[in-house]
């Protein structure tokens, strides 16, 4: 019997916003493989959909496409946004329910795949993470109990892009 060691993968860290985390497939690279999140660059493919995940993690323009396709999955969505790309429309998260049945998370990254901003089960903005200083913030408790400011879903997510230049 041949027992496959998996060395750490070089990358971020990925962090689901449902915990215990899912099984779940990240289609883009950059990021560091575990036991239950795999990567794959490629998009979806017959790897991705042989590692059977719960969940999927990905960009939002790649996501879109895949829309359009019968989709089955367990948990939820978590949708990449980045500095100068789209962000989460609310016509978005209509065509993305749609096509998932599943709950949709917006996570803010930096060009790099570090977390910078997340969306919580209230889904009521972004819970800032890191790299936000600056910019104007809503302190308000969430309804999720989360004490973290938040970017409101309103304001333009490409700002943070000066602060990373």
């Amino acid at each position: 019997m041949v027992v496959r060691i998996r060395r750490p993968s070089k990358g971020a860290a990925f962090i689901h916003p449902i915990d215990p985390a899912p099984r779940t497939a990240i289609l883009a690279p950059g990021f560091c493989e575990t036991r239950t999140v795999r990567t794959f660059a490629e998009g979806w493919s017959e790897r991705a959909r042989k590692f059977n995940p719960a969940s999927l993690a990905g960009p939002l323009p790649l996501l879109r496409r895949l829309a359009r396709d019968t989709w089955s999955f367990d948990q939820a969505l978590v949708v990449f946004t980045y500095a100068g790309g789209p962000v989460v429309s609310l016509g978005d998260r209509d065509l993305l329910w749609n096509a998932f049945g599943v709950p949709v998370f917006e996570q803010y990254l930096s060009p790099r795949n570090k977390l910078l901003a997340s969306e919580c089960d209230a889904h009521s903005g972004l819970h800032v993470i890191t790299g936000c200083e600056g910019l104007p913030l809503n302190h308000e408790l969430c309804p999720c109990g989360n004490r973290a400011p938040r970017l409101k879903r309103s304001e333009r997510i490409e700002e943070l892009a000066g602060l990373l230049a």
